[in-house]
């Protein structure tokens, strides 16, 4: 059947506009497609860009323990910011020392901590003791090491980079007195230096501070203890066989008999020893009075407090 011109070009004008419908709609449709991969793209770019790391939610400071669960927080932040080598949840340990002082909001790296270097053994106790001499700005949270120095100038690093406790009474620090904790080994070490120290007159037992805890690796003990006590740490199943093959190396190498046993045979080294455990003791007791009476006024403080609130309430 024939179609007139009008018709026709009716027809060609519905089938262009079709086409161009067609044309756009495919554009429409290439554009979106094109955004939509670019922002998949752009999405994945920068998810690849932030890493999750550790920050410090407080200061600390250098041989401080960082506590995993209290003093960090989980973060994201740019990949190109943060460290090399930070810190993922399988790089912590049972303890984290802080190798140097940190501000809050550090970014926390490896290299920062030293970890499970100090993971306490089942033969370490707490020992108290009053017979050092002690750096005058000594306080707790310092690192030392405990030295005997005699006479003759022989200076002997007894234990090494031991954590200071200093024990308050009624909020004020304990003058001479510190603990520290020891191994059986260290414990059965730094008995005999004592003795050493208080049969030899004019030998000193002291305390010297790590400047930088964090970074400094703890001293080799040098001090060789007597046959006696060598022989005591030998036969005690409480002290690791690493320990005792170390300390008998040390025995076996240094000359004691012609260094320190002239020294504390001395003729009066037996009244000596008698005169310092005597004071020892003593010193012992008065802080002990103290620190007990010193409860005594915090407990009864707390309970004139108490009664009064109460009063006032009524």
């Amino acid at each position: 059947m024939a179609t007139n011109p009008m018709q026709r070009k009716a027809r060609n004008s519905f089938l262009l506009g079709m086409l161009l419908m067609l044309i756009i709609t495919g554009a429409v449709i290439a554009f979106l497609i094109l955004q939509l991969t670019n922002m998949k793209k752009k999405e994945k770019e920068e998810a690849a860009s932030y890493v999750t790391v550790y920050t410090l939610n407080k200061n600390v400071e250098s041989g401080e323990e960082i506590n995993a669960n209290e003093d960090l927080t989980i973060t994201q932040v740019v990949k190109d910011n943060a460290p090399t080598d930070y810190l993922t949840p399988s790089d912590l340990g049972t303890t984290n020392i802080a190798k140097i002082s940190m501000t809050k909001g550090t970014v926390v790296s490896k290299e920062m901590l030293y970890v499970d270097e100090n993971v306490t053994g089942n033969d370490v106790r707490k020992q108290e003791f009053n017979m050092f001499i002690l750096p005058t700005d000594l306080q707790t949270g310092d690192f030392i090491d405990v030295r005997l120095l005699m006479p003759s100038g022989a200076d002997y690093i007894v234990v090494s980079k031991k954590k200071v406790d200093i024990p308050a009474i009624s909020g004020v620090d304990a003058t001479g007195t510190i603990s520290i904790e020891l191994s059986e080994d260290e414990i059965n070490m730094i008995s005999n230096a004592i003795v050493d120290a208080f049969k030899t007159n004019g030998a000193k037992l002291y305390v010297n501070k790590y400047t930088e805890p964090g970074l400094q690796e703890a001293s080799t003990p040098t001090y060789p203890v007597n046959q006696e006590v060598m022989q005591l740490i030998n036969d005690n199943p409480n002290i690791l066989e690493e320990a005792r093959t170390a300390l008998w190396n040390r025995y076996n190498a240094t000359q004691r008999n012609d260094v320190l046993n002239p020294a504390v045979n001395n003729e009066d080294a037996q009244d000596n020893l008698e005169e310092k455990m005597e004071e020892s003791v003593t010193n012992s007791t008065t802080i002990r009075q103290e620190y007990l009476e010193g409860l005594s006024a915090e407990a009864a403080a707390a309970t004139s407090a108490t009664n009064t609130t109460s009063n006032t309430t009524k």
